[in-house]
């Protein structure tokens, strides 16, 4: 049963600008322009879940917001797409960050569902390129939505059954394009 209280209501329609954003960025080929869009439906997410009291999910986030600002500067920076060493150095500040907040935010083995996402999706979007974010996309979100069941939250529920759909889709537009593109040439 749902507790329909203004927090609750106010976490709802949060949750809808983030899927509205997240969904958008699966079918862009800019990695700078996912990452910004990231960037703004992760500040909406981390209060949606703070209304929501999911506070590992609200830790994750600004890993999430933390990691995607960083990779907007290093994208102006980049000269190559190989990975570096700085790439691994930052990968495991990362790990070790959402390691340090998952214990101090641990609220049972539901709110560990944020954590999985966050780790998955952190490795998919460090790959520098939108197949693997789009591949990888789906274990994200099957995480984030057992994390919404977690949290009753019926929105969420929703909006990512609906995103998985779209990943799916835009995963499948992506192998689609190669191969008709292979074939053209």
């Amino acid at each position: 049963m749902l507790n329909w209280t203004m927090e609750y209501t106010m976490s709802q329609v949060l949750i809808v600008i983030v899927y509205a954003l997240i969904c958008i960025t699966y079918f862009l080929k800019n990695r700078k322009r996912i990452l910004i869009i990231n960037i703004l439906a992760h500040i909406c997410q981390a209060f949606s879940f703070l209304l929501l009291n999911g506070l590992t999910g609200f830790a994750m986030n600004f890993v999430y917001i933390i990691r995607d600002s960083f990779f907007v500067i290093d994208e102006k920076n980049r000269k190559s797409n190989h990975l570096n060493k700085k790439d691994y150095i930052i990968i495991l500040i990362l790990i070790l960050i959402i390691i340090c907040l998952t214990c101090l935010n641990y609220n049972g083995l539901g709110s560990l569902l944020s954590v999985v996402a966050t780790i998955i999706s952190t490795i998919a979007i460090w790959q520098k390129n939108t197949k693997y974010y789009k591949l990888l996309g789906i274990p994200v979100s099957i995480a984030w939505l057992g994390y919404y069941i977690f949290l009753k939250s019926l929105f969420g529920i929703i909006l990512e059954s609906i995103l998985l759909i779209c990943i799916i889709v835009g995963f499948i537009i992506e192998i689609g394009m190669k191969c008709i593109e292979r074939l053209i040439n």
